[in-house]
């Protein structure tokens, strides 16, 4: 036997969800590591969100980043607020193109 450590809040997140099924987390990930074992592949496709910003989306979050450290702002928008709106803006850009 063994113990895995996982979020508290993810764990209960997925027993919620996994007795809905009528399975326990336990289960779940018994069926996952099994089935790694026996094809040597994830049983399930692993991707990187298409939402991924490029170099010069990063750039510019970082000259952003030290202009608001330094202060050289009136706007009252949070850094984090400013970089979804950014995100936001470029999706439905992508978008409408």
């Amino acid at each position: 036997m063994a113990t895995i450590r996982i979020d508290d809040n993810l764990k209960k997140a997925a027993d919620e969800m996994f007795g809905e099924v009528g399975m326990t987390t336990n289960s779940a990930v018994k069926i996952f590591l099994t089935r790694f074992v026996t094809s040597g592949k994830f049983p399930f496709a692993i991707e990187v969100p298409e939402e991924q910003p490029n170099a010069e989306t990063l750039a510019a979050f970082e000259e952003t980043k030290q202009i608001v450290a330094k202060g050289n702002t009136d706007h009252k928008e949070s850094l984090s607020d400013y970089q979804k709106r950014m995100r936001s803006e470029h999706k439905n850009s992508v978008t409408h193109a």
